[in-house]
């Protein structure tokens, strides 16, 4: 593979490296013939023809930028010239250093723009791309991030890729072993050794990468080895949909599959064997949140009793403990903006102590849903653990950083920024460093500082671990982290625990003063994705209830949560407005200085409807539900592989949805997303909102795809259970049901239940509301089981035979004082 030849290059790419100190950096030594080249006009930048930030971003580089098109790829295929594919995105250190370094260096933007088709693209506007070319990065090295850099020959196929690669010169003056191994690769020797490649032995690369695309294929194949089995896919009929054979399916039966609940205890036990007991997260090195994974940890002891039956009642407490304890460092940790409230990307230590400095939306919004379950785990009252970090997160979700004016939520802060005004340079995290000079400065109280540096450890020296920073980029520089809590102060300094808080406090808010009034704040990707939208209005919902219903002494958390309510809503009308066409029935997925061309993907309409079916449990406006619904059932029409009469390179003939579309422009391969990342897979979302919509609606169809759906993984889950802990949680309503009640009236108060609202995330649990005296409602009309809806107003739960029986209020106040069997998932 190409890979092997970068590493151990042949005659062409030795011939190479000798003349690497040669005056011309663009000659390349060949033994073949020089090809014919079709001349065409010189390239030129065209990274101003993008709405996206981040490809915006390069328009002042040498390197002569073109958009992934068909300008692009046919003057690749006319030059035959392989393309050089950067995938990164605004908020990443290492993509504006690789911009900063080796980018503006005459040197590679020469040999890019001669020799190659160089193409930038922005990884939030196609993660299509990104996550096919990522996993061919993953199948060379073992390890990914950004930016991810990709040779391709001109039919997109990958030749060689890599991340972060040196600047030309860095590594020049590093020794080299006895082996004979050449200097360790930068951007110059990477480039002329792929292009020595292409230019000698084209054919075989050419080969190569053919083959890589179908080994990729089967890389790839999660969700499409279960089509010979025929206890849940049928023999086609001669209904059709979108040109594609299928038949009409009995909605009503059952999904047989080798999954159950075994599986959620096979994961859990594989997960705490990667636990870090001392600091909390998983493993020994670089720390992300994982939020899919923390998620199932906190559902333990919220799990219906049969499956903690199945886990052990004792484990169940372990298991929920260790989301907790995780949760608990990193509140406390570094990746914790303690000034300005929100949290960086993930650490670079197992100990939390350093982050990469990033302030994504996704990453705030997921932490917000674990901290709040975190906190009804706890005890969901005012005071409780958790009740803080839950209403500052969702304070700085909603702050002018995360929302912009038009009431969409931005994409994500930038990790680099100047250290004040009038620098020239950028630093990476320079807006939440503090050397302790200047901490002392800012506070100017001798005792207030005292305290507040024992509290986040901050050293005349810096707290930066030198092991951790070979090149000296944090010296004397302090990242805020609490190392000591108010209680641990108090003993230490012989005062009121009052006392030690409100010093404390008084510290943050002059930091805080200082930073906003002195510092540049980092550059804002300005981008609304309708993904993380989705996200951020499901994540603001469930907090908005949960606080409505939170008894305060001043009344400040149900204002709070009101608060959010009305910003979730009014993201969820800009999406309407700004990023859907209701007359073509189109989702589009970015706004950008106006609606981008990019439609939306499958990811695109799980998480937004997501968001929509919470803003309906928690508004009773059915408008949410009803477009819920609409979107869909267009989610199903473009993205599910439905059964057909055999498994096609379209369809594998197994359920479950494809992240793009069939034909989806410049991608090599369909692929379903299963396996919980940074972010919750579309699948796991997709079948979450099958199962709660199929429950809301009475819709069976939706109940069956979403039990057809988990199956498709069944192989996969069988195997290693453990990285699909979104889908696991798809296990308990397949095989046990869900819980589901009813507000009956006229005058449903969306406020009540509190014990709905304030349930933790875990298996299947719907709140819907019917109005008896509304016959021809949308709601009424949409589910053919109304007529068997109650119609004395009260609160009702659902039985498995489909009987309701109601919930007095004592039956309410039992719900609210322990958390049901079946909360929220």
């Amino acid at each position: 593979m190409m890979s092997a030849q970068l590493q151990q290059p042949g005659q062409a790419g030795a011939q190479l490296a000798a003349s690497e100190n040669k005056s011309s950096d663009t000659t390349v030594l060949s033994g073949q013939e020089p090809r014919k080249i079709i001349e065409t006009k010189p390239l030129r930048n065209r990274a101003l023809e993008s709405k996206s930030p981040y490809v915006r971003a390069h328009a002042d580089s040498l390197v002569a930028w073109q958009l992934l098109d068909d300008d692009a790829i046919d003057r690749a295929k006319k030059e035959n010239k392989l393309i050089f594919l950067s995938i990164g995105f605004l908020a990443s250190h290492h993509c504006y250093l690789t911009r900063q370094e080796s980018f503006s260096n005459p040197k590679v933007a020469l040999l890019l723009n001669e020799n190659f088709v160089p193409v930038v693209i922005d990884r939030e506007e196609r993660p299509d791309i990104d996550n096919i070319y990522m996993s061919y990065n993953q199948s060379l090295s073992g390890s990914g991030g950004w930016p991810l850099n990709v040779f391709l020959t001109p039919e997109l196929e990958p030749v060689f890729s890599g991340t972060y690669w040196a600047a030309p010169g860095v590594q020049d003056d590093i020794a080299v072993e006895n082996d004979g191994a050449e200097k360790p690769l930068d951007w110059l020797v990477v480039i002329k050794k792929v292009l020595a490649s292409w230019l000698d032995e084209e054919p075989r690369v050419r080969d190569e990468a053919k083959k890589m695309v179908v080994e990729l294929s089967h890389i790839s194949a999660e969700g499409t080895l279960n089509h010979a089995g025929s206890d849940f896919l049928h023999t086609p009929a001669s209904t059709t949909q979108g040109g594609t054979t299928t038949e009409a399916v009995d909605y009503s039966r059952e999904v047989f599959g080798e999954v159950d609940l075994d599986q959620i205890e096979e994961a859990y036990e594989r997960i705490t064997r990667t636990f870090d007991p001392m600091f909390g997260g998983f493993g020994l090195e670089d720390k992300f949140p994982t939020s899919a994974k923390l998620s199932l940890l906190l559902r333990a002891t919220q799990f219906p009793k049969v499956v903690q039956d199945v886990v052990g009642p004792n484990d169940c407490s372990y298991i929920s403990g260790m989301g907790l304890h995780t949760l608990r460092r990193i509140v406390n940790s570094a990746i914790h903006d303690h000034v300005g409230g929100g949290f960086h990307r993930y650490s670079i230590t197992r100990d939390w102590s350093l982050p990469a400095f990033e302030k994504m939306l996704i990453d705030n919004v997921l932490l917000l849903n674990l901290f709040l379950d975190a906190w009804l785990l706890s005890g969901g009252t005012e005071d409780d653990e958790f009740a803080d970090v839950v209403m500052e997160t969702a304070d700085y979700l909603v702050s002018d950083r995360m929302l912009s004016p038009k009431s969409g939520f931005y994409t994500s802060e930038a990790a680099d920024s100047y250290t004040r005004k009038g620098d020239k340079v950028m630093r990476n995290g320079a807006y939440y460093l503090w050397t302790r000079k200047e901490f002392d400065s800012i506070i100017n109280d001798v005792r207030e500082s005292e305290i507040g540096a024992m509290y986040w450890n901050v050293q005349e020296h810096g707290n930066v671990d030198p092991k951790n920073d070979p090149h000296d980029d944090f010296l004397n520089q302090n990242v805020l982290q609490i190392v000591k809590n108010s209680t641990r102060l108090s003993n230490q300094l012989g005062i009121s625990e009052q006392e030690v808080k409100n010093r404390i406090e008084a510290a943050k808010g002059k930091l805080r003063s200082y930073r906003q009034r002195e510092r540049v704040q980092p550059d804002i990707d300005t981008k609304i994705v309708t993904a993380y939208n989705g996200m951020a209005i499901a994540g603001l919902a469930r907090t908005a209830l949960a606080l409505i219903h939170t008894e305060s002494i001043l009344g400040t958390t149900s204002q709070q949560g009101q608060k959010y309510l009305e910003i979730a809503k009014k993201a969820a009308l800009f999406i309407r407005n700004e990023l859907w066409d209701d007359d073509k029935k189109i989702l589009y997925r970015v706004y950008s200085d106006g609606r981008g061309d990019i439609e939306a993907f499958a990811e695109d309409y799980a998480l937004l409807i997501e968001g929509l079916i919470e803003l309906y449990e928690g508004t009773a406006e059915e408008s949410w539900l009803e477009w819920a619904d609409e979107l869909q059932a267009l989610q199903i029409k473009l993205f599910y592989d439905n059964p057909t009469p055999a498994p096609t390179t379209a369809n594998a003939r197994c359920g479950a949805f494809y992240s793009t579309v069939l034909g989806a422009p410049y991608t090599l391969l369909r692929i379903k997303d299963a396996m919980d990342t940074s972010q919750p897979s579309v699948n796991a979302v997709s079948v979450s909102n099958l199962f709660r919509l199929g429950g809301l609606l009475g819709d069976q169809k939706y109940t069956y795809l979403a039990k057809e759906s988990v199956n498709a993984f069944g192989v996969e889950m069988l195997e290693h259970p453990n990285l699909f802990p979104g889908l696991l949680c798809g296990i308990i309503p397949w095989k046990l049901g869900g819980k589901h009640w009813v507000a009956v009236g006229d005058k449903a108060d969306p406020s009540q239940p509190t014990a709905f609202h304030k349930s933790p995330r875990a298996a299947l649990f719907t709140l819907r509301y019917h109005n008896p005296g509304k016959p021809d409602s949308w709601l009424a009309k949409r589910d053919a089981n109304t007529a068997a809806l109650p119609r004395e107003p009260g609160f009702y739960s659902k039985a498995p035979d489909g009987t309701y029986s109601k919930l007095d209020g004592q039956s309410l106040a039992k719900e609210e004082e322990a958390h049901p069997s079946f909360p929220r998932g």
